[in-house]
């Protein structure tokens, strides 16, 4: 009796299918390469920034440039590569890369224990140094 409530169920699932297919399917198409420019152009020159090509290629670079078709970035890497030119109709991802190497919090505490063990170090070689 349950695989015959189950068999039914499947049945009508895939016979007719509910809102929640038809919205995917009637969704527009959009052209991405449009609001990838769009971004850039928000994006203050000089940033760095996280992006990823539709060949699957990533990289963190810093933003030299955005022209009506494409963007100029240069790698941010050890030895000095030339800037790149992307087009927009190449990018998968663009966003701005937050994680600037600031102080992270457990990078906070670990400063704070030393400084405050060289503290306790420094006046227990005073008081040793008195008596």
């Amino acid at each position: 009796m349950r695989t015959l409530i189950v068999s039914i169920v499947v049945a009508a699932l895939m016979v007719a299918p509910g809102p929640a297919f038809a919205s995917q399917q009637n969704a527009p198409r959009v052209d991405e390469a449009k609001l990838f420019a769009t971004m850039a152009a928000a994006i203050p020159l000089g940033s760095r920034i996280k992006l990823a090509t539709s060949a699957g290629r990533r990289m963190t670079a810093t933003l030299m440039n955005v022209t009506a078709d494409a963007i100029v970035v240069k790698r941010d890497t050890r030895t000095p590569e030339a800037a790149q030119t992307i087009a927009f109709a190449e990018l998968a991802q663009l966003q701005l890369d937050q994680n600037r190497g600031g102080m992270s919090v457990g990078k906070a505490i670990g400063i704070g224990l030393a400084a405050g063990a060289g503290a306790i170090l420094t006046l227990i070689a005073f008081a040793l140094q008195l008596d």
